[in-house]
């Protein structure tokens, strides 16, 4: 008998209804594959996978680490434009994480991470908050900043969600969201997650159809906003047309004055991340070239007191390039892109 994707969060539903339910870790990622390569392509990483068919678009996988002594298990479903990989706990909720995380590292650029803005998900706990006889309790949310590799979690205790005040944390510390862990009580059902903005969610337990209202309400907002983000990201390779050079600068507004320093500080976090060349620091403050050692994009970034310009050049994905906002926004958290 086949499984569905219905049928498979039916069957999640029952678990995590039970008092033993472990988390269950959750990534929406971008594929340049079919699921049927991914054993070869995690071959030629330098880790391991394997899949199998159960359904029209649902396949269980399971993952190797690198020196092939630690595995993980779940599914894969298969939505051609994205998919949703759920990897069960065995040993512990964090060797299940940081191996997922390490694996799709490796795995990148055939399969990628995908993003939203912060504002996105916000704007999705708006949503959540604004329906009738619902209640949002508020357990943690998370802050990261670029120079400490930890990240922070600030715990109200017995909160209801409020935007204004995890907005005004971000403005007072400077640091960009990454994630919020939420109760979600509504009429008959309730579910217990973190949401962040990488496509990374953990499920920890709910009532009556607990994860297919998750799905419904959550994974599919997500994805939504995060194909939308990726569309914009689209087609801005430097290209010629009748003998004209065309370009499609993106555009990213601090909201504070940017100085040398703070330029610096950019140059230097993004060297960590790509392979750069500095080609002048003066006036433009900052300019210099970008290639993603992944998939070989490259770009001028330009860094002015006022904005930030990003200039893709002849190869230039999208996935490259969200990759490339989220690595600024690391240290500019309260830049706004300019559309």
């Amino acid at each position: 008998m086949e499984t569905s994707f219905a049928q498979l969060c039916f069957e999640l539903d029952e678990y995590h209804r039970s008092e033993g339910a472990k988390p269950l870790h959750i990534y929406t990622v971008l594929p340049k594959i079919e699921v049927e390569q991914i054993g070869d392509f995690a071959r030629k990483a330098g880790v391991g996978a394997a899949t199998k068919k159960i359904g029209d678009n649902v396949f269980t996988l399971e993952i190797l680490s690198a020196h092939k002594k630690t595995h993980a298990h779940g599914w894969l479903v298969d939505f051609k434009s994205y998919w949703i990989i759920l990897i069960q706990t065995i040993e512990s909720s964090t060797v299940a994480e940081n191996m997922t995380k390490r694996w799709l590292e490796r795995m990148y650029p055939v399969i990628s991470r995908s993003y939203i803005k912060p504002d996105d998900l916000l704007n999705i706990m708006d949503n959540l908050s604004n329906i009738e006889e619902s209640k949002l309790e508020l357990r943690a949310y998370i802050l990261k900043s670029f120079d400490k590799p930890e990240t922070t979690k600030k715990w109200p205790k017995d909160t209801l969600y409020s935007r204004t005040m995890i907005e005004n944390t971000i403005k007072s510390e400077n640091k960009l969201l990454e994630g919020i862990n939420f109760v979600f009580l509504n009429d008959g059902t309730n579910f217990d997650t973190r949401m962040q903005i990488d496509g990374h969610f953990v499920f920890y337990r709910g009532g009556y159809r607990c994860f297919s209202n998750f799905q419904r309400l959550i994974l599919s907002s997500y994805n939504e906003i995060a194909l939308l983000n990726k569309r914009f990201f689209s087609n801005r390779e430097r290209r010629q047309v009748n003998g004209d050079v065309e370009i499609s600068q993106i555009f990213l507004k601090p909201k504070e004055k940017l100085t040398k320093e703070h330029l610096i500080t950019l140059s230097l976090h993004l060297s960590t991340v790509y392979s750069i060349a500095i080609f002048h620091s003066g006036n433009p403050w900052l300019s210099l070239n970008a290639i993603d050692r992944g998939d070989g994009s490259s770009f001028d970034v330009y860094g002015y007191t006022s904005e930030i310009q990003i200039v893709p050049f002849n190869k230039a994905t999208p996935e490259s390039l969200m990759r490339l906002y989220y690595n600024i926004t690391e240290v500019f958290p309260l830049a706004t892109l300019e559309k």
